[in-house]
């Protein structure tokens, strides 16, 4: 599924002091190993690798790297400079035989690329679902991922002027105005219970940027971590 969300990264200093937030919400522990070299720790979630820890840039807040199913990382990258992204990082190759970059899409969000052989995991608890493009420019983001990875937009319910991008078999992400906020992409992770991982997220020393809603995917809210890493849960059957 070219363009599906893979994997997540989350770039932070100090991991000790936000991992009881996605173990109270998410269920996660943070283990030994990595699936690419540059990233330190990886997080499991029923002993699946769901997501991984790395090391932010100089003076970088921390943050949540989307990664996003390629067929072909190195005919991407050459892509996406064309239309108007930059790499950052990469390509390289994983340590599962598929390879990644890091770049900025044409809206200026940090997005991952990532060509593997492994199957893109089914949608459960704990598990990347789901990612939303904040942009300043939606109609120059519309365009690049239209290009890059095919994608048709259209609007979905979720909001005014809110487009869920397509490649075929159904949304894969969202796209929305970033309005005071930088360009970014969103992590998205399944819960049983969006009230329930709202809660917790509090309990554990996060906190709440958007309550928990109803939309076309479900209910849903958007948490912070105690180092200041953006995500969002979406309500499961």
């Amino acid at each position: 599924m070219t363009g599906a969300p893979y994997f997540a990264e989350l770039d932070v200093e100090d991991p000790g002091t936000v991992t009881a937030v996605y173990a109270a919400v998410l269920g996660w522990s943070v283990g030994e190993g990595v699936v690419a070299e540059h990233q330190h720790r990886i997080v499991r979630c029923d002993e699946h690798a769901v997501a991984a820890l790395g090391s932010p840039g100089v003076a970088a807040p921390p943050a949540w790297t989307v990664y996003l199913r390629v067929d072909d990382v190195d005919a991407a990258a050459a892509s996406l400079e064309e239309l108007g992204g930059q790499v950052l990082h990469g390509p390289e190759d994983d340590l599962g035989g598929g390879r990644l970059l890091v770049a900025l899409d044409a809206g200026g969000a940090v997005v991952g690329l990532w060509e593997s052989d492994h199957d893109v995991p089914a949608p459960g608890p704990g598990r990347l679902c789901w990612a939303e493009a904040a942009s300043a420019e939606p109609g120059t983001t519309r365009t690049f991922y239209g290009e890059l990875l095919g994608w048709r937009w259209a609007e979905d319910g979720a909001g005014p002027g809110h487009l869920a991008g397509d490649a075929g078999d159904g949304p894969l992400a969202g796209l929305g105005l970033a309005g005071d906020a930088l360009p970014h992409w969103l992590p998205v992770f399944a819960v049983h219970d969006a009230d329930a991982a709202v809660g917790a997220a509090e309990d554990a020393g996060g906190e709440v940027v958007a309550p928990v809603d109803s939309g076309p995917r479900g209910r849903h809210a958007t948490l912070t971590d105690p180092g200041g890493a953006r995500f969002g849960v979406l309500e499961i059957a």
